[in-house]
């Protein structure tokens, strides 16, 4: 069995097929799915659709660093206590994605000040020990000010997400105890190949970020979680191991982190 840890399955791209998307990964062994929230539109939306696939699907409630609801008006305070009421329902499993992002926000998203970003990221992580839930950590253009802040905080576990901290930041990521998020960039980034050869198979996890980051034969195409499997063999031939025991690693280490 495999799981995909970072699945955007509440984005548009998804809504007309989602049904046949499902089937695809669980026959593909993908055979649960953690669908990740960018704002709290987002976030309802992903606890509907793991109402909707309750053996398959569970559910990650959060905030993006950037603006992605550019639309939304009500204050970060108040989005904080909505994120909370959420995250109460039984099928979240997870607070994320949230963290830091110091890059330009691509349109219609808008960016936000990095205090903006630092309290949402902050309150989201007193969240997550508040109600023993893992976090899901987005750094991008930001690495050092992401791990300053998560260093100030006790009882935390999670993922960095997407993890692009380079050779430096692996020992770092270890200290606090978090899982590295791998995605399909991995099959055609030689730099990525290269940084996890050198991380242990049971500190990774699987992603595919979909619909994002879709693995070789598939880049001209939309990323969805079947495509695990991919980057599980990818993997597989970077470390030297078999497909079979990264599944039952990456698996295993999932579960240990989010209790499914």
């Amino acid at each position: 069995m495999l799981i995909d840890t970072h699945a955007h399955l509440n984005f548009p791209d998804f809504e007309k097929d989602l049904d046949e998307v499902i089937k695809r990964s669980v026959a593909t062994e993908v055979e649960k799915i953690i669908c990740v929230s960018n704002n709290i539109a987002d976030s309802k939306k992903a606890i509907e659709i793991a109402k909707k696939y309750p053996k398959t699907v569970f559910t990650a409630v959060g905030i993006h660093p950037q603006q992605t609801d550019p639309q939304n008006s009500i204050s970060l305070i108040n989005q904080i206590k909505e994120l909370e009421k959420l995250a109460t329902e039984n099928k979240v499993i997870a607070i994320g994605e949230c963290g830091l992002d110091f890059s330009p926000a691509p349109p219609p998203e808008l960016d936000r000040t990095k205090e903006e970003q630092i309290f949402l990221f902050k309150e989201q992580i007193k969240l997550a020990i508040k109600l023993n839930l893992p976090i899901l950590v987005h750094s991008r253009k930001s690495f050092t000010e992401t791990i300053e802040v998560l260093a100030d905080f006790k009882n935390l576990r999670g993922i960095f997400h997407c993890y692009s901290g380079g050779k430096k930041g692996i020992d770092k990521i270890n200290k606090l105890g978090f899982f590295f998020g791998v995605d399909g960039n991995l099959t055609y980034d030689d730099g990525l190949k290269n940084v996890f050869s050198l991380i242990p198979l049971n500190k990774i996890v699987l992603e595919t970020d979909c619909p994002f980051l879709a693995p070789a034969p598939f880049r001209d195409h939309r990323s969805e979680p079947a495509h695990i499997k991919t980057i599980a063999k990818a993997l597989a031939k970077i470390q030297n191991v078999s497909f079979e025991k990264v599944a039952q690693i990456t698996t295993a280490n999932a579960r240990q982190l989010f209790l499914v």
